[in-house]
């Protein structure tokens, strides 16, 4: 009979402290979220529920459509008016053009390494480990959140590659990259998703360009893109135009996705956080001097990486020195590869099937 009463007790004492805890997260929830003593937390609330595809719910149940839309809009990015100019590499110090510092020996038999040059540019000081000649990667990271920073020197390696069953099915990154021969590749551009987010990625959303052929529209429609572009000499270029303006300026590798972040080295989150919300994050920026940056944010991994906003991805993007610089797909789409392994952890902890993917040749 004792031992009922102590286990009746104990079971008692359990639910008690149980619910207790959830009243305090209901009280926490309404007092820190709905009714905003926490502008950050509620900004992240919304942001990220407004987002998704089909759980707006989550703040339109609590929050009013009035304090919504001031929240969307105090945090969006309007990159309309921003277009990049076009940079000419040939005026400035081609650094992907320099041999590396292994190239720099002795002429006699020492093995010593000879002094590199001045205008030798060290990416190894800057933290970045080099996979192999002018590939390199780094880790970033703040309190909520890790990435990755892939730096390719030279830009004409980059090339756009789209699922070779277009208009059907998606393949993932390390699918795409390992059938093209690449060594390494992110995800890239936009497709039309389905309704719980289980699109097989068969179909792109905007322009798609690959080695300077119009894949989507099928045909000049006069749409304006937010295109981000690759033309012939390897310069990135973000600009608001046609399918027939990329054409006939040389675009061979091209993506719509918006917004753009960083354009003539300004950045264009100038309050708030960007108005995404808390995800996996992809982007592709450019050096003064053409060195490409993929970026990626791990996401939706407690304990890891929860995710970030665009506010971050343009703190990177800054920080590297990209003088242009776009929001590339995000979420469950975010992955880099390199040589047939992830560099990043995809936040499903596995590829989805998407549509294109930027990749880097041999």
């Amino acid at each position: 009979m004792k031992k009922k009463r102590k286990l009746f007790k104990a079971i008692k004492v359990t639910l008690i402290s149980f619910f207790s805890l959830i009243a305090v997260a209901i009280s926490a929830f309404y007092i820190l979220i709905v009714w905003g003593a926490s502008e950050k937390l509620q900004t992240m609330w919304v942001c990220s529920a407004m987002k998704t595809m089909n759980h707006k719910y989550l703040a339109t149940w609590f929050i009013s459509d009035e304090k919504i839309q001031e929240i969307l809009e105090k945090n969006s990015v309007d990159d309309s008016k921003y277009d990049s100019e076009l940079i000419d590499f040939t005026k400035k110090d081609n650094i992907f053009l320099y041999p590396t510092l292994l190239d720099f020996t002795f002429s006699s038999g020492s093995n010593q390494r000879a002094k590199a040059p001045e205008w030798f540019h060290s990416y190894i000081s800057e933290g970045y480990t080099m996979l192999e000649r002018g590939i390199y990667v780094k880790e970033v990271s703040g309190t909520t959140w890790k990435g990755y920073v892939m730096l390719v020197e030279d830009p004409t390696r980059v090339k756009l590659r789209d699922t070779a069953y277009q208009y059907e099915k998606g393949q993932t990154v390390k699918r795409m990259v390992q059938s093209s021969g690449a060594i390494a590749g992110i995800n890239g551009g936009g497709f039309l998703d389905g309704p719980n987010y289980d699109s097989n990625g068969g179909h792109p959303a905007g322009l798609v360009i690959e080695n300077g052929v119009l894949v989507s529209p099928s045909s000049y429609d006069g749409k304006v893109y937010n295109m981000i572009g690759i033309n012939d000499k390897g310069v990135l270029i973000l600009k608001h135009c046609t399918a027939q303006w990329a054409m006939e300026n040389n675009i061979v590798s091209a993506v719509s996705f918006s917004p753009y972040i960083v354009v003539n080295g300004e950045g264009l989150i100038k309050n708030g956080t960007g108005g995404w919300g808390i995800a996996p994050r992809t982007a592709i920026g450019q050096r003064e001097t053409g060195e490409i940056l993929f970026v990626v944010v791990d996401g939706r991994q407690v304990g890891w990486s929860i995710g970030c906003d665009l506010d971050v991805l343009q703190k990177i993007l800054l920080e590297e020195e990209a003088l242009n610089g776009a929001m590339l797909d995000g979420g469950s789409s975010t992955a880099m590869v390199y040589r047939g392994d992830y560099i990043n952890r995809p936040s499903l902890g596995h590829e989805r099937l998407i549509n294109n993917c930027f990749i880097i040749t041999e």
